[in-house]
């Protein structure tokens, strides 16, 4: 768990105690484990923080949003187009389009096509997991402020 950008919380595999992980200036780490105070080597603690910001800066780096335009239709290639209504769901409305060429409809997929729960709902808690909450705190506390039920398996899943 991440409290700020330098000091961690990871929490013991064998008992309900949590170890503080803190970076110091030269970006070595301290970590206040048994392990890492007696032995003064790199503890699992350390090593769990240093894969979870490696992950973390890997996503970021991957992360490109690109801004949606209709100019064309996918399937026919035709610039013809014009809008045709709107597809009514539980998460709200989406604009839909007809080709002028073809006569086919269609919608634009955002990235969301076939998720029950709203766009807002599953970015928070993509949001929520990849600044440093576990699966069950995104799951129980934050969703649930937004008026969203799921289990954290359900989390799991969108990641």
């Amino acid at each position: 768990m991440r409290l700020d950008e330098g000091t961690y919380r990871a929490s013991s595999q064998s008992q309900e105690i949590m170890y503080d992980v803190v970076r110091r200036e030269n970006d070595s780490w301290i970590c206040s484990c048994f392990d890492h105070y007696y032995r003064q080597v790199r503890c699992k603690h350390i090593i769990a923080v240093q894969v979870s910001l490696e992950l973390r800066n890997k996503v970021h780096e991957n992360t490109v949003i690109q801004p949606i335009t209709i100019s064309t239709r996918v399937a026919c290639g035709s610039s013809h187009l014009k809008r045709f209504g709107v597809r009514h769901n539980k998460c709200g409305d989406i604009q839909r389009f007809c080709c002028l060429d073809c006569a086919k409809t269609f919608s634009v997929n955002l990235g969301f096509a076939r998720m029950k729960h709203s766009p807002q709902a599953i970015t928070t808690a993509m949001q929520m997991y990849f600044s440093g909450e576990s699966f069950g705190n995104t799951a129980t506390a934050t969703l649930h402020l937004i008026g969203t039920r799921v289990s954290h398996q359900i989390v799991y899943n969108w990641i």
